[in-house]
C-alpha cells in the first residue's frame, strides 16, 4: 500500500470513529497524528460527506505557462506602453498589474487574466521593479565625499523664456564645499555637457568621481549595447571616474537636486528673462551671492567659498586642455560605476545591457564597476553603512576598440578612492 493510500485509510478511520462517537483526543493518540489534523479532516468531511480524504493539488488554478502567448504578449505590450508615458493618455496614471488588468479587459483580451498571473508574467519578463527604492528596505551606499572635489554632480534643468525659447541649464555641485558651477545653453547635447564640464574643471577644480543620472547626454544614448559615451570618454581621459545614479532615482542626486530648487526660488522665478543672453548675463549674479553670502544648512553656518578657502585644487589648466583632442576622444584606462536595483528576473541593465546578478540580489543595490583597463565588469554589493563591499562576481566586458593608457599630467594618487570603492 502506498503512502498516499495509507493517508487516505487514516483519514477514513479518524473520521468513523468519531462518528462512532469516540474522543477526538483518543483518536488522535491512536493514530499518532495531531489534533489540528484531525479537524482539518473534520471539516473536509462536514463539508462535503462524499469525500474521498485524497489530498488536493495546491497548484494554482492558471499560470504564466498556459497563458495563451498572446495574452503575454499584450501584458509585456501594455506594461510598457504604460511605463514609456509617451502619451497623453500614459503620461500620468499607475502601471502596476491593476492598470494593466484594466487596460486588457478595455482591450477585450481574453482570456483576462487574474492580478497574480499578471504579477508572475512581469516578474518573468524582468519588467517589475521590486520595493526599496523611495523606501529604507534596501540600503542604498551613498558615495561619501572626503573633500573638496572628491565628488561632484552634473545635471541639467529645462526652463523656458517669454515666448517659449528653452534654456538648458547645467549646474554642477562640489558634494564637500557645496561649491558650484553653473552654464546656460540651448540644448542638452554630448557636445554641450562636454563644453560646460570643461569650463567647471577648469573654474572647480578636477574630481575624484562625477556623479550623473542617465540622461543620454552624460550616458551615451539608450540603444546601442555597451555604448561609451563622449562624457564617460572625458571623464575618462582626464582621470576622473563617471559614476551613474538608478534609473527614475532622482533623489540619489539629492545634493543638485536641492541646489536646483534653490536657485529657482533664489533666481529663475524672482526675475522675467527676455532670452538666453539674458540668463547668461544674470546668473554671474547670483553665483557670487550664492557663494559669498549663502550658507546651505548642511555646512554649519559656513559659506562655499569658506569651505574651499586654502584648500589646493588641481584645475583644468590650459596646459592641460591643450591635451585634450577636440572630437570624438579615445577610450582610457579607468574605472566607471553603474549603480542599479536588482529587478525581479536577478538581473540589472547597464549601458544597454541586461547582465544576470542572480536571484539572490533581487531588490537590492549593486554597483557595476567596469574596469576599461582590464576589459571587466565587477558586481558589488555594500550590506549596510560601514559595511565592507562585497565581491559578487566578475564578467569579461570586451571592447571593440583600442583602450589608452591615461596620460601622466592627469595622473593622481587614488588610493582613497579605491579604498572607498574597490574594484
Amino acid at each position: 500500500m502506498d503512502t498516499k493510500t495509507t493517508e487516505q485509510a487514516l483519514r477514513q478511520e479518524a473520521i468513523r470513529r468519531r462518528l462512532q462517537g469516540e474522543r477526538r483526543c483518543d483518536i488522535c493518540r491512536d493514530l499518532n497524528r495531531s489534533p489540528r489534523w484531525f479537524d482539518k479532516w473534520w471539516r473536509e468531511y462536514q463539508c462535503n460527506p462524499a469525500t474521498d480524504f485524497a489530498d488536493r493539488s495546491h497548484a494554482p488554478h492558471t499560470s504564466p505557462q498556459q497563458m495563451p502567448p498572446t495574452v503575454v504578449q499584450a501584458v509585456v505590450s501594455v506594461r510598457q506602453r504604460l511605463e514609456a508615458a509617451s502619451t497623453p493618455e500614459t503620461k500620468y496614471g499607475l502601471i502596476g498589474n491593476r492598470a494593466i488588468q484594466g487596460q486588457l479587459a478595455e482591450l477585450k483580451v481574453r482570456p483576462l487574466p487574474g492580478l497574480a498571473t499578471i504579477q508572475r508574467i512581469l516578474i518573468q519578463q524582468g519588467l517589475t521593479h521590486p520595493w526599496g527604492a523611495g523606501c529604507a528596505l534596501a540600503y542604498y551606499p551613498w558615495p561619501v565625499a572626503w573633500g573638496v572635489n572628491t565628488i561632484q554632480a552634473t545635471d541639467i534643468i529645462t526652463r523656458h523664456v517669454r515666448g517659449g525659447e528653452a534654456i538648458e541649464n547645467f549646474h554642477t555641485i562640489d558634494h564637500y564645499s557645496h561649491a558650484v558651477h553653473l552654464t546656460q545653453h540651448a540644448d542638452q547635447t554630448s557636445a554641450t555637457t562636454r563644453v560646460h564640464l570643461l569650463k567647471t574643471w577648469a573654474n572647480r577644480g578636477l574630481p575624484l568621481l562625477h556623479q550623473f543620472d542617465n540622461d543620454g547626454a552624460f550616458c551615451g544614448g539608450h540603444t546601442h549595447p555597451r555604448v561609451i559615451g563622449q562624457v564617460v570618454r572625458l571623464c575618462l581621459f582626464c582621470g576622473i571616474e563617471p559614476w551613474f545614479i538608478p534609473v527614475y532615482e532622482a533623489e540619489r542626486n539629492h545634493q543638485v537636486e536641492t541646489f536646483h530648487s534653490l536657485w529657482d526660488r533664489a533666481f529663475w522665478s524672482r526675475h522675467k528673462f527676455r532670452n538666453l543672453g539674458h540668463v547668461q548675463v544674470e546668473a554671474p549674479l547670483f553665483h557670487r551671492w550664492y557663494h559669498y553670502h549663502y550658507r546651505p544648512p548642511v555646512l554649519g553656518g559656513k559659506t562655499p567659498a569658506q569651505m574651499r578657502r586654502g584648500i589646493a585644487t588641481l584645475r583644468l589648466t590650459a596646459d592641460l586642455r591643450r591635451l585634450i583632442p577636440d572630437g570624438r576622444l579615445p577610450i582610457t584606462a579607468g574605472r566607471l560605476h553603474v549603480m542599479r536595483k536588482v529587478n525581479g528576473a536577478g538581473n540589472i541593465e547597464v549601458l544597454n545591457e541586461t547582465w544576470p546578478v542572480g536571484e539572490k540580489w533581487i531588490g537590492e543595490y549593486v554597483r557595476a564597476t567596469i574596469s576599461t583597463a582590464t576589459q571587466t565588469l565587477t558586481f558589488w554589493h555594500q550590506a549596510g553603512a560601514g559595511a565592507d563591499w562585497r565581491r559578487i562576481k566578475t564578467r569579461q566586458f570586451r571592447i571593440t576598440e583600442a583602450v589608452h593608457d591615461l596620460l601622466p599630467a592627469f595622473r593622481r594618487n587614488r588610493a582613497r578612492c579605491r579604498e572607498q570603492w574597490p574594484g
